[in-house]
């Protein structure tokens, strides 16, 4: 449920942890850098199954990932925009002073080191499957800053500032939507203003980019294939091959987890329960209904017409594959 009227948090030290965790759905642990304690404000919070928002303050502090398994809700990221102070933050073996009017981003459920001056930050936590289609490579662009002073940074910094401005009575599938909207754009302003070619990355990290890019420009046509793939990529047919190898799975079975991902989106979205199952199959490059429900019953373990049903009484809530 959306958290509307939750109080304003003022406290410092353990007790900001264990509610700063509590209402975020965090597994943070917080230290001071001295022998002060540290004290924190939440002054607005927002709280939905897949999307929380925070306007956070902090005295000086370190964040680190709390030791223990991760969240069964899966992967989540920290999209960042710095307002006020200073931070330092690393992950992946990266490392980035973050100013005034920029962002970051992490991922939540993998080690990170966060250290602040006073600062105040706008949070936002999205999880993974906002950003599974359009940014594949999301894990090379953690602890990376972007500007937010003009061109595609400024638009995301806008962005967050109309989500944050808004009244927050809204339903959950419109902030959805936003933060969809938010986690494209942040996509395109990474790569757009860091691209891999200038970080160092292997070419072959590189080339996976450009592989999933064009899975994803093709992906509702039934006759894509890696010979399809290959020639937008301008590798052959065995290349292609060779590099998606080092995903841990073959590039056909990767087209159908994609499909089904989305076809199972689909399903569970309200304004789309008057198209029947077929329909959206075909739309996502489906040809063959019978093949079509065998391959979906096996990846969300019941038939599409059942997982609709469940889902539209479940609050349209996606579940993923496994």
């Amino acid at each position: 449920m959306n958290d509307m009227g939750t109080p304003v948090v003022r406290a410092s030290g353990a007790s900001f942890e264990r509610q700063m965790n509590g209402l975020l759905r965090t597994r943070f642990d917080l230290r001071s850098d001295g022998a002060r304690s540290y004290e924190g404000e939440i002054r607005r919070s927002y709280v939905s199954p897949h999307v929380r928002l925070a306007d956070i303050s902090f005295t000086p502090h370190s964040t680190r990932l709390k030791a223990g398994k991760s969240s069964r809700q899966g992967r989540s990221f920290l999209v960042s925009h710095q307002i006020e102070g200073h931070a330092c933050v690393r992950q992946g073996g990266r490392e980035a002073v973050i100013k005034p009017n920029q962002i970051f981003f992490i991922d939540t459920t993998l080690p990170f080191e966060i250290d602040t001056d006073d600062i105040r930050t706008r949070s936002i936590y999205l999880n993974s499957h906002f950003w599974q289609e359009v940014f594949p490579e999301r894990e090379l662009y953690t602890a990376t800053a972007l500007d937010c002073d003009r061109g595609l940074g400024y638009t995301c910094k806008t962005m967050i500032d109309e989500m944050f401005g808004m009244e927050w009575d809204i339903q959950h599938c419109a902030m959805q939507r936003l933060a969809g909207c938010l986690a494209n754009l942040l996509a395109v302003s990474m790569v757009t203003n860091n691209p891999l070619e200038r970080r160092g990355h292997g070419s072959n990290e590189q080339t996976l980019q450009r592989i999933h890019e064009a899975i994803l420009r093709n992906l509702a046509d039934p006759d894509l294939d890696c010979a399809r793939i290959a020639e937008e990529v301008g590798l052959s047919v065995r290349q292609v091959h060779a590099v998606f190898s080092g995903t841990g799975s073959t590039l056909m079975r990767h087209i159908w987890k994609r499909r089904l991902s989305r076809i199972a989106s689909d399903l569970a979205n309200v304004n789309l329960s008057h198209k029947p199952v077929s329909t959206i199959a075909f739309e996502w490059g489906f040809n063959e209904a019978a093949h079509f429900s065998r391959q979906f019953k096996a990846a969300f373990g019941m038939p599409p017409a059942k997982y609709r049903e469940h889902h539209m009484l479940n609050g349209g809530r996606v579940g993923s594959l496994n």
